[in-house]
């Protein structure tokens, strides 16, 4: 016959839960560990739906995907101590998942961002679309067409500012902002490969790539990868603000586009019409104005769309010439020998009701 635990034992085993105290701490790249073996054996990443027997098959014992998801949210200090735990923490917090780090954020698809060479490869071959031919396909802004491999880069307002600083130009200047705005990159091995990783909008296709995807330059020196289909985005890397600047100022600076815009002067606006001052309150002015926005139709007057803070009066006047108020039409009805257009003329003059 087969002995029962005694209560003490059996609330020992309890601690070994993952709301108890753990045997060992641990840190973000023991979590990376436990999701590659479980990689190796199923051949795909685990997920928070994992099961306890999915991880004993791949000989990881005491773990399921609740538990690895929940250790990750609610970190043990020397797990939250972590330099990479904090770095892949504020990442996530960046790309709007609230929850911070979980299981899917430890997928190597999404850990694995561009090397600093091949995003100083993409500033390298930043270029200005301009028409190379009259006939060049446009689109319908007038914009060239992207060219194969082709991305837009919409870097941030403080360094476009500063770009245009350092090549002479004036960013308060609309005709140079819109000039400068529209930066185009060349897609190269590496981003693509990371483009077919991360799969947002699918897998990347070179000759409609800048459908389906651009690229954004923060002022925080953060490089993001945009999906235009879907809402969301996927940090793709870091940046040297200042190098991003002096590439893009070369690029200003060299614009045949932009010369023509700092060689000469603004074009003059034409002036701004003069507006009639309001009439005074409760002035005749006021009721005059007020009178003539009543529109004649047949033997009726309409009120205006806008309240009229002069009706009482104007009601006064209208119903000594004959008119009936309808309420539920919002107009003064006359006799049928009365014409509407003749009283508010004769009010306007000065003349009786």
């Amino acid at each position: 016959m087969k002995r029962k635990a005694h209560p003490a034992q059996a609330s020992a085993a309890q601690l070994q839960l993952p709301l108890g105290p753990q045997e060992a701490a641990h840190d973000l790249s023991y979590y990376i560990g436990l999701g590659k073996v479980f990689a190796t054996y199923h051949k795909r990443w685990p997920t928070a739906e994992s099961t306890r027997e999915e991880f004993r098959a791949a000989r990881v014992h005491d773990y399921d995907g609740q538990r690895i998801d929940r250790e990750l949210r609610f970190p043990a200090p020397a797990l939250e101590a972590d330099p990479a735990y904090r770095a892949l923490r504020e990442r996530c917090l960046a790309d709007g998942l609230s929850g911070g780090v979980t299981l899917a954020t430890l997928d190597p698809r999404y850990r694995t961002v561009l090397s600093d060479q091949a995003i100083a490869g993409l500033f390298a071959s930043l270029l200005l679309p301009r028409p190379d031919s009259p006939g060049a396909v446009r689109y319908a802004t007038g914009v060239p067409a992207h060219g194969r491999g082709e991305l837009s880069l919409h870097v941030g307002d403080a360094i476009r500012t500063q770009a245009l600083g350092l090549a002479d130009l004036d960013p308060g200047d609309v005709r140079v902002f819109a000039a400068g705005f529209p930066v185009r990159v060349q897609a190269e091995g590496e981003l693509t490969d990371f483009i077919d990783r991360v799969g947002i909008c699918g897998p990347a296709v070179v000759d409609h790539l800048a459908d389906d995807y651009l690229l954004e330059a923060g002022d925080d020196g953060r490089l993001f990868l945009r999906c235009r289909v879907h809402a969301g985005r996927r940090y793709a890397g870091s940046f040297d603000v200042e190098q991003l600047v002096g590439r893009l100022a070369a690029v200003y600076g060299t614009d045949p586009v932009l010369a023509g815009l700092r060689a000469g002067a603004p074009p003059d606006l034409p002036p701004l019409p003069t507006l009639a001052a309001a009439p005074a309150p409760h002035s005749d002015e006021e009721l005059r104005e007020q009178l003539a926005a009543l529109e004649a139709d047949g033997s009726s007057l309409n009120l205006p769309i806008q309240d009229l803070s002069r009706l009482a009066d104007i009601r006064r006047l209208l119903e000594q010439a004959g008119g009936v108020f309808d309420t539920g039409r919002q107009r003064f009805d006359f006799d049928d020998g009365t014409d509407p257009a003749l009283v508010v003329a004769r009010l306007l003059s000065g003349g009786a009701p």
